[in-house]
């Protein structure tokens, strides 16, 4: 059963649309991230969330309570929602001290709020600094206390905008860990707002990725890059090759490309004879000499876990075809190299035609 309910819900800035027929269903203590390049209305979605606007059109629940329903007018106070936001700019008061900081939205608390508050800020380990100011502290620690903050008042769903993006790339991991394993043993349901494709495989169980106000595919973190609905997604989410072709007779699992016939994992249940395109991941290629497509190297980058190389086709269908292909980063390759290849289709897939569906 659905934790947050979202049913087509709209939203425009005076006449620009910005949430588009929304509909999403999140599960209790499900980690879930909105992914979408800057502008597609990701942070807009999470403050009708927290009612820190109003929808123009359809129904938010949380927890089977509607808090948002624009047929009945309804809207919940943000304050009343419970709801705890953390802000990109993590929003810490400067003259307020680490633990006041965190104890501003909890009213007169009570005992057990305060062990139960010490135990976070114990959990994220900023007890020791919490008699000092914010700006004295470093990004990891304010990125902390900010996460405390929300979560003080025991939040039925805690919603983090861009929450590691101020950090320094070396710290962010570590703090993206931390903060996920923190969640998770609070077992809260969270959304996280975020235009980083990587972060959001690396930590959501669920991942809707957003396209000028719409979800254009929601799914599981592994679902979203080895089988991308479209090619929007699929240039999003990691580098790919995309090709043109035709669905060969079912039960070949093959698009016959112009490039030869490549298998597919996903067919996406076309007829034969349909046109198709194909999404064709880098590392869905091996080096083999023994594989039947030849090359000529253009270029290598090094990447650290990979080389990326783009070759030229030099087989007689698809010469001058250029592709991406990833191998291991101690393979010994040089510019100008004749190599030879195979696919495996363990990465490849039909998606829709981007052009045809805008």
């Amino acid at each position: 059963m659905s934790y947050l309910s979202i049913k087509n819900i709209d939203f425009s800035y005076k006449t620009k649309k910005v949430i588009n027929s929304i509909s999403l269903e999140i599960s209790q203590g499900e980690i879930t991230c909105l992914l979408g390049p800057s502008g597609c209305g990701k942070t807009t979605l999470l403050q009708l969330i927290a009612g820190l606007e109003a929808i123009d059109k359809g129904t938010i629940k949380i927890d089977g309570k509607i808090i948002s329903d624009k047929r009945t007018r309804l809207h919940v106070a943000p304050e009343k929602r419970e709801t705890g936001i953390m802000f990109q700019d993590y929003a810490l008061f400067p003259h307020l001290s680490v633990e006041e900081n965190i104890f501003f939205g909890v009213q007169n608390p009570t005992e057990k709020q305060k062990s139960d508050i010490y135990s976070l800020m114990s959990m994220a380990k900023i007890n020791e600094f919490k008699e000092r100011f914010p700006h004295t502290l470093s990004g990891g620690q304010q990125q902390r206390i900010a996460l405390i903050r929300a979560l003080a008042r025991k939040p039925k769903i805690i919603l983090l905008d861009e929450p590691f993006s101020g950090l320094d790339i070396s710290l962010r991991s570590e703090i993206r860990d931390e903060t996920i394993s923190i969640l998770k043993s609070l077992d809260v349901t969270t959304i996280i707002v975020t235009h980083d494709p990587q972060e959001a495989l690396q930590t959501a169980d669920q991942v809707h990725i957003m396209k000028d106000g719409r979800i254009e595919q929601s799914g599981s973190p592994r679902e979203i890059y080895q089988f991308p609905a479209n090619d929007f997604i699929a240039r999003f989410i990691g580098e790919t090759n995309i090709l043109s072709g035709i669905i060969l007779e079912p039960g070949y699992d093959e698009v016959m490309t112009n490039i030869g016939s490549i298998p597919c994992l996903s067919m996406r249940n076309l007829d034969f004879g349909t046109d198709a395109f194909i999404s064709i991941r880098p590392e869905s290629f091996a080096l083999d000499d023994q594989g039947e497509f030849e090359a000529r190297t253009e270029k290598i980058q090094y990447a650290g876990t990979h080389l990326l190389i783009e070759v030229t086709l030099l087989n007689e269908i698809g010469r001058g075809q250029q592709l991406k292909i990833h191998t291991h980063p101690n393979a010994r390759v040089s510019i100008g190299e004749i190599i030879r290849f195979r696919i495996v289709p363990d990465f490849v897939t039909v998606i829709e035609d981007g052009a045809k569906r805008n």
